[in-house]
């Protein structure tokens, strides 16, 4: 789970900028008690929480820099750490400070704190804590980095690990554009900190407008209970589908002759797979519709999903459904993984784009109502129609404003504690809280008519 994120001199965020999914006190804490879930150390977390704010206010700005880091700890970079076009750009001076970046988080009863400082595109300083207990403030050091010098804490004194090992390993493997936690991925033995704190990132999911979510084919066709949670949702939010239909043709049928190239390609990649394991197959992506292809005998076939309506024995392919259930069902696999693990973290950018308000809010409201796990789902937004305390706390409302400087700020309704009795919507339309765009005067623009 999420608990805090800080970020400074990073795209839109200049000086350190805080979010987080701590429940707030007052107004407001006693609603939707089902929504704060306890950790061991001892902090109550949220488990949801929807981002509201104008375009260019800096939403986006804040997934982008938790993938950032996610994908500092799982890949070796490939390219230069922050350059100057990520910084913040709008203060001459920021070019040449130090980026930061800090998460806090709880996974598999491990509750770490996490932070990196990078300068002129190099790791400058890395730190990792374990926190035991936040009332007593006990927390361990794990290790502490300098440039690239490593000085490990007390928190391996009582474990059976090689600590000479792993210093000369990274002595000798160590970058400066590679963080610590990625080469201590199943390197060390003695404990498996290292790799919990690894999968935890793992487990932190970016959906963007554009996302498409390959391995859901594989386990629609592999799994009939992800089949039968996507027809119910498909079913239940009034889309018109009440099934999906698989079907399988032989791989020359479906490709045309100017897509042998493509065919050719993915044989290739899945004869490759087969060496491995003799059950693989490979899902593409072909228009609007993903597909998986895998071998039977000596033939290759080509799966295809199609939708069957209410009321006609007709099939659709998924390209000839609207852009809003095609959205929808773009995001039921995370739904359903959020519904039925405990670790998953979804971090999804536009969560209402292409769909009806009344559409975005049921399956919200299925979230909030339905979910029993641990799993935790942030959102940006534009959609007003979400912000109903019936679903979401007040304290998991927040907001970004663009400073007079042009960087970003956070802020969450619970600070403004409203009256239990407000509309929250009208609220924030009339520009109570913040967050949305202050408009110039539309009238006084001027139009040339083009001459006949």
């Amino acid at each position: 789970m999420l608990i805090r994120f800080v970020v400074s001199n990073f795209m839109s965020f200049k000086d350190e900028t805080e979010f987080n999914m701590l429940p707030a006190k007052g107004n407001g804490s006693r609603q939707l008690t089902n929504h704060i879930k306890k950790t061991k150390s001892g902090i109550e977390v949220l488990k949801t929480a929807a981002i509201y704010g104008a375009n260019a206010s800096g939403k986006s700005n804040l997934i982008k820099a938790i993938e950032f880091l996610k994908e500092l700890v799982v890949f070796k970079p490939d390219e230069h750490l922050i350059p100057q076009s990520k910084r913040f750009r709008l203060d001459n001076a920021y070019k040449l400070k130090p980026s930061t970046f800090r998460i806090e988080c709880y996974y598999n009863k491990l509750h770490f704190d996490y932070g990196v400082e990078i300068k002129k595109g190099k790791i400058s300083q890395e730190w990792l804590y374990i926190i035991d207990s936040v009332k007593t403030g006990k927390d361990h050091l794990l290790y502490e980095r300098k440039e690239n010098k490593i000085k490990f804490g007390d928190y391996f004194k009582t474990k059976k690990v090689n600590l000479d090992y792993i210093e000369t390993f990274l002595k000798k493997e160590l970058k400066e554009d590679y963080s610590v936690l990625h080469l201590l991925y199943s390197r060390v033995d003695g404990t498996n900190i290292f790799d919990e704190i690894y999968d935890s990132f793992l487990w932190m999911k970016i959906v963007t407008p554009t996302s498409r979510s390959s391995h859901y084919m594989e386990s629609l066709t592999d799994d009939l209970e992800s089949k039968k949670f996507a027809e119910e949702i498909l079913s239940k939010t009034n889309t018109g589908i009440e099934n999906i239909v698989i079907k399988e043709i032989d791989a020359d049928s479906f490709f045309s002759y100017e897509n042998r190239d493509e065919k050719n390609e993915l044989i290739d990649d899945l004869e490759s797979a087969l060496e491995k394991d003799p059950k693989s197959k490979i899902s593409f992506y072909n228009g609007k519709n993903f597909h998986t292809i895998r071998k039977d005998k000596k033939k290759y076939l080509v799966t295809i999903l199609k939708t069957k309506h209410f009321f006609s024995d007709n099939l659709f392919d998924f390209n000839e459904e609207s852009d809003g259930t095609n959205r929808l069902f773009e995001l039921i696999p995370a739904f359903e993984e959020m519904n039925a693990c405990d670790n998953s973290v979804y971090l999804i950018d536009e969560l209402e784009r292409s769909m009806h308000p009344i559409l975005a809010k049921e399956i919200l409201r299925f979230f909030t109502k339905k979910s029993k796990s641990n799993s935790q789902l942030i959102f940006t937004t534009h959609e007003s129609h979400l912000l109903d305390d019936e679903i979401l706390r007040r304290d998991e409302i927040w907001f970004t404003e663009k400073k007079s400087d042009g960087s970003t700020e956070f802020y969450p309704l619970s600070n403004f504690n409203p009256r239990g009795d407000k509309v929250l919507e009208r609220g924030y339309l009339e520009g109570r809280y913040g967050g949305i765009p202050f408009l110039g005067d539309f009238s006084k623009l001027i139009i040339e008519e083009n001459p006949l």
